[in-house]
């Protein structure tokens, strides 16, 4: 009769059971010192160990010539047991044997000393599942046993297994084992048989066991099954499942909102026969690849693939997708038969911002927003060349500038004074609104200026130029809207010459006034406050009459 492979293969020794050493060494020490506790407690994910290790402790405490705490395999207590022959080792299984009735039958069978071995094992799979009433009758039993009996249970689920249960026996977690274990476990199998397969085959055999040996190795067996090599396509058909392309191809399109593709790529899966649900997992194990790979800057090691689609989404925009697909996965469990209209639905609302109003869309969208202005200013930066030396107007040195003391200048003189170190660009600017100006300046009569307020000398600041470098490499956004820009001092107040309207708002900011007076400080040594900055701006009437009013 044809035994499945995970049975065939199942570890006989501690030796041999891999990915749980932290549990392996204490049981051998344990078997090996004779210090057996009286029960014992294995949880962990499926296939992960916890029968077998059951199985190899009941052949252990029982073997006659045991080696370094491993059973020998070679002893009648060995072989009975592996033959499934001995009395003295009793499997239950609490799923289908869950009443306090079965709980009785093990209790008063207790009392009986073993018939053939040394210890009386008793292995209690999915022990989860018991009753509460069947838990209350084991109690005594598990806390006192005779000295012949050892009890090992074993679950799937730790947090059902009421605490006086857990005070009393010796926990041992087992753990998921990694796919690089898992595949070297398979090519060992693999020779063992005279299974033909690649690695790339066994890698995602291993990746789609999700940490567990038993469903490895039956997906391994159902993949050999025509006798012909197992390869990576023929591994994907068979399991149905989705190839790093594909999640990369339908994460591009969900990065590019193309609504009708991804859609296309859904009805692509649904036409090949292929569960949605499996392909839906797929795409958010992808997304999680995506995920950790993007928190970390390419940290953790992840395939060519992840690593390009990451180029198309920010955090913020990840964790919002996976918002949207595990909330969708949820409703696939509930309703499997609506699994690709769930699956539509969800692709549609990632694709289209404007439908998903929750935070996480939020963030992202703010995100993204907050990249592209990243993006804009870094690029403004590199377009926005200063001028040329020669068409700059020369900056006047420690000179003074001649004001009359009597009365001020006429606004368009004043204006002219201000500007007369920015580039040609500007004053050109200036060129063009003058006229309004004028018109201005013709209905309003004149405002005498008082004596405090009397002109007085205007310095070009010299070495602006570098402070606009370096806010280049501290501040690029702010210094995107400062190339080329000039600087007065005037009575220890300094006025900045912009090319606009939007950059002398953008640079009034507090804040960023006082980025600008700390990088003076740095560059020219020279101390200004920040309330004594003024961006100015020589296109707009509204700055040429503070202007005049503050000087």
């Amino acid at each position: 009769m044809h035994q499945a492979l995970y049975r065939k293969w199942r570890p006989k020794t501690f030796a041999d059971v891999m990915g749980q050493d932290h549990i392996t060494s204490v049981l051998k020490s344990e078997v090996s010192s004779g210090k057996i506790t009286h029960a014992y407690i294995f949880c962990g994910p499926r296939g992960t160990g916890k029968t077998t290790c059951a199985k190899i402790i009941s052949r252990a405490v029982n073997c006659e010539n045991p080696v370094g705490g491993n059973p020998c395999g070679k002893c009648d207590a060995c072989r009975a047991i592996e033959e499934g022959r001995a009395t003295d080792v009793i499997e239950m299984d609490a799923a289908s044997n869950n009443g306090v009735d079965n709980v009785r039958d093990i209790r008063d069978g207790v009392a009986y000393s073993p018939a053939e071995l040394k210890y009386k094992v008793y292995i209690i799979d999915e022990v989860h599942m018991l009753s509460t009433a069947a838990f209350n009758a084991l109690l005594k039993t598990l806390e006192e046993p005779p000295e012949y009996v050892i009890f090992i249970l074993a679950t799937t689920e730790i947090n059902k297994i009421p605490a006086t249960v857990l005070s009393r026996c010796q926990r041992f977690d087992f753990h998921r084992v990694s796919e690089e274990v898992i595949a070297k476990r398979l090519r060992t199998v693999c020779e063992g048989e005279g299974i033909d397969a690649d690695d790339g085959a066994l890698s995602l055999i291993a990746d789609l066991a999700g940490g567990a040996f038993r469903d490895a190795l039956n997906m391994l067996e159902y993949c050999s099954g025509s006798g012909e090599k197992i390869t990576e396509k023929s591994a994907s058909d068979l399991l149905g499942a989705s190839s790093a392309e594909l999640l990369c191809r339908a994460a591009t399109q969900i990065a590019a909102r193309d609504v009708s593709a991804v859609l296309s790529t859904v009805a692509e899966i649904s036409a090949s026969s292929r569960d949605i649900a499996v392909f839906w997992r797929e795409l958010v194990g992808f997304f999680r690849n995506m995920l950790v790979y993007s928190s970390t800057r390419g940290a953790m090691k992840n395939d060519k693939f992840t690593a390009r689609a990451s180029r198309d989404f920010t955090v913020p925009r990840i964790m919002q997708v996976l918002g949207v697909f595990c909330d969708a996965e949820e409703n696939m469990a509930r309703t499997p038969a609506n699994a690709r209209l769930f699956a539509e639905m969800a692709l549609v609302r990632v694709c289209d911002e404007t439908l998903d109003t929750d935070v996480d869309a939020l963030l992202a969208r703010i995100a993204a927003l907050e990249e592209k202005l990243s993006s804009l200013a870094a690029g403004g930066a590199v377009l926005r060349t200063a001028p040329a030396e020669e068409e700059m107007p020369p900056i006047p040195d420690e000179e003074e500038m001649p004001m009359p003391d009597e009365a001020p200048p006429p606004p368009e003189e004043m204006t002219a004074q201000i500007v007369s170190a920015a580039p040609k660009a500007v004053v050109a600017k200036q060129n063009t609104v003058t006229a309004p100006v004028a018109q201005k300046k013709t209905v309003t009569a004149p405002v005498p200026v008082p004596e405090k307020k009397k002109a007085g000398r205007a310095i070009g600041l010299r070495g602006f130029a570098d402070v606009v470098k370096k806010l280049e490499t501290s501040e690029p956004s702010l210094a995107s809207f400062m190339i080329g820009s000039t600087a007065v001092d005037r009575d220890g107040k300094l006025y900045i010459n912009l090319d606009n309207d939007f950059a002398a708002h953008f640079v009034a900011d507090e804040a960023r006034k006082a980025v600008i007076s700390k990088t003076i400080a740095e560059v020219l040594g020279k101390n200004y406050a920040p309330n004594a900055i003024f961006p100015v701006c020589p296109e707009e009437e509204e700055e040429h009459d503070a202007v005049d009013e503050l000087m």
